[in-house]
C-alpha cells in the first residue's frame, strides 16, 4: 500500500508554501486524465506541455490538491514551488528513503534496457518487482517510477539514461542504488555531452551513492573499466566479462545460434548452463552476463538466474524479429542508434541465414562528430560483405556513399519500392532496420508490411 502524508508534511518535503487546507493525499500524478484516489496532480512544465494549463481538468476527475510554480484561482489546496520536476524529484526521494527493497541502478551507452528487462525476468522468480517502464529513463520518468513504490516491492531496478553531464547525478540521487551497473560506455548524445570525457563523467555517477555494502558491476570487455575501477577504491565490486576467466562472472562454451545462445556462465558461487531463446550476438551474451551480476548481488539463486533468463523475450525495437514467412525475417532494431550498437547489430546480421539487407536511418545527436561516426559505419559495413544497404537520412548518405549495393534516399516511399522490388525475387533473406528514434525507421517496417504479399 502507498503510505498517507498530509499537505503539511508534505510542503516541507518539497520546500514550498502550501495555501488551503491540509488534507491527506495517497497518490501523485502529472497526467490531468490519470487521477486516482486521493490523488495530488503535479504540474509539470515540458518541452510541448505545460501542466499548469491541465490543472481544471485534473481538479474535474477528481485530483484533491495540486502543486504548482504559481499561485492559481482553484477551489482546491496548492503548493506552490519554484520548480514542480525539483519538487517530483524530492517527493520521490522521500518515498525512496523509506522503501526497505534492495534498488537497482542500471546505465551504460547501449544495452541498458535488456539488461533492465533481463533482471527483472530473473528476480521475479524471487519477489515482486519495480522496474522501469518502456523509455521512462529521463530524470522524470525515474522520479514517476519511484513514485509507484509501495512495501510489496522486495525489488526496484531503475533504468537510468542521460543526455546531459548532469542527468546520472541527479537520478543515482533518488534512486540510491544497493547495486549499481555501468554496462559500457561509448560515443552517444554527443550533442548535449560535447565529449566523450563528459559521457565517462556523467555515466560513473551512478556510483556516487553506494555506500559500503553495497556493489558495484563493471565490464571487463569494456575498454574503459579500468578507469572505471580507478575511480571504485574501497567499494565491493564484482566484474563481468565474456572470454575473460579472471573476471566474477564469464563464459565458457558459448554458442550463437540462429535463434539460440547457450553457454556456462561461471560465479563466485558456481556454475550453470544458460539459454537465451532470442537473436543475438556477443552483446546480448554481455548483457545477460550483467543482469546475472546484478541479480546474484540482490540474492537470486543460479536456478533464478537460469530460470529467468530462459523465459527473456526479445525487447521490442531491439532486434525484435518479424517473420515474413519461411527464411524471410525482419529485424527490428529501430529503437536507437549509436556507432556501438549499429557495429552490434550489423554483427548479428551478418550471421544470418540467405541474403543480407541493411535499412538504415541516421545516427542522431552526434554533433560535430556526425560525418565522422557515419562514415566510420561505412567502413566497417564495406567489411561485412552484406549483399544490399539502403540508407535514408541527411547523415546516412556517407554510409552508402561510392557503396556497390547499396542506395540512398531522401524519400521513404521510394525506399520502400526499391526493398521490394529486391525481395521480389528472393526466398531467403533478413532485413536489419536501424537508426535513431528521431529517424522513425520504424515507419518504414509498417509500410513494408503493408504491402500485399506481406500481410
Amino acid at each position: 500500500m502507498n503510505k498517507i502524508i498530509n499537505l503539511k508534511k508534505l510542503t516541507k518535503i518539497v520546500d514550498g508554501k502550501l495555501i488551503g487546507k491540509n488534507i491527506d493525499i495517497l497518490n501523485f500524478s502529472i497526467n490531468s486524465k490519470n487521477i486516482y484516489f486521493k490523488c495530488l496532480f503535479i504540474a509539470i512544465r515540458g518541452k510541448k506541455f505545460d501542466g499548469h494549463n491541465f490543472v481544471q481538468d485534473a481538479i474535474n476527475n477528481g485530483a484533491l490538491a495540486i502543486i504548482v510554480d504559481k499561485y492559481l484561482e482553484v477551489s482546491i489546496p496548492q503548493i506552490i514551488v519554484l520548480n514542480t520536476i525539483i519538487s517530483l524529484g524530492k517527493i520521490s526521494l522521500w518515498k525512496r528513503l523509506q522503501s526497505k527493497s534492495h534498488f537497482i541502478g542500471i546505465t551504460g551507452s547501449s544495452g541498458k534496457t535488456s539488461v533492465k528487462e533481463m533482471t527483472a525476468s530473473i528476480l521475479k522468480n524471487v519477489g515482486k518487482v519495480l522496474f522501469t517502464k518502456d523509455n521512462m529513463n529521463n530524470i522524470i520518468g525515474v522520479s514517476l517510477t519511484l513514485l509507484n513504490l509501495n512495501n510489496q516491492y522486495k525489488y526496484v531496478i531503475i533504468e537510468l539514461g542521460a543526455n546531459n553531464l548532469s542527468d546520472i547525478k541527479y537520478s543515482a540521487n533518488l534512486v540510491r542504488p544497493n547495486t549499481a551497473l555501468v554496462n559500457n560506455i561509448s560515443i552517444s548524445h554527443l550533442e548535449g555531452f560535447k565529449s566523450f570525457k563528459n559521457i565517462f563523467r556523467c555515466k560513473n555517477h551512478i556510483f556516487k551513492y553506494l555506500l559500503n555494502n553495497d556493489r558495484a558491476i563493471i565490464n571487463l570487455d569494456d575498454i574503459n573499466h579500468k578507469k572505471i575501477l580507478h575511480k571504485l577504491i574501497n567499494k565491493k565490486i564484482w566484474s563481468f566479462s565474456i572470454k575473460n576467466h579472471n573476471a566474477d562472472f564469464f563464459t565458457t562454451n558459448l554458442k550463437i545460434l540462429q535463434n539460440k545462445i547457450c553457454f556456462n556462465l561461471h560465479t563466485p558461487i558456481g556454475v550453470i548452463f544458460i539459454s537465451l531463446f532470442i537473436i543475438g550476438g556477443f552483446h546480448n551474451v554481455s548483457n545477460a552476463l550483467a543482469a546475472s551480476a546484478l541479480s546474484l548481488s540482490a540474492g537470486a539463486s543460479l536456478i533464478d538466474i537460469s530460470k529467468g533468463l530462459a523465459s527473456f523475450k526479445s525487447i521490442s525495437g531491439r532486434l525484435f524479429p518479424i517473420r515474413l514467412g519461411h527464411n524471410k525475417l525482419i529485424l527490428n532494431d529501430t529503437y536507437n542508434a549509436n556507432p556501438q550498437s549499429v557495429i552490434a547489430a550489423i554483427n548479428v546480421l551478418k550471421r544470418m541465414n540467405g541474403k543480407k539487407i541493411l535499412v538504415i536511418g541516421d545516427m542522431m545527436e552526434l554533433g560535430l562528430y556526425s560525418f565522422f561516426y557515419h562514415n566510420k559505419i561505412k567502413n566497417f559495413i564495406i567489411k561485412s560483405n552484406l549483399d544490399f544497404i539502403l540508407s535514408i537520412g541527411i547523415y546516412s548518405k556517407y554510409i552508402t556513399k561510392y557503396h556497390n549495393n547499396s542506395e540512398h534516399f531522401l524519400n521513404k516511399k521510394k525506399l520502400i519500392i526499391k526493398l521490394i522490388k529486391i525481395l521480389t525475387n528472393l526466398n531467403n533473406f533478413t532485413i536489419l532496420f536501424k537508426g535513431s528514434r528521431k529517424a522513425q525507421i520504424e515507419v518504414l517496417i509498417n509500410m513494408l508490411l503493408e504491402q500485399e504479399q506481406f500481410k
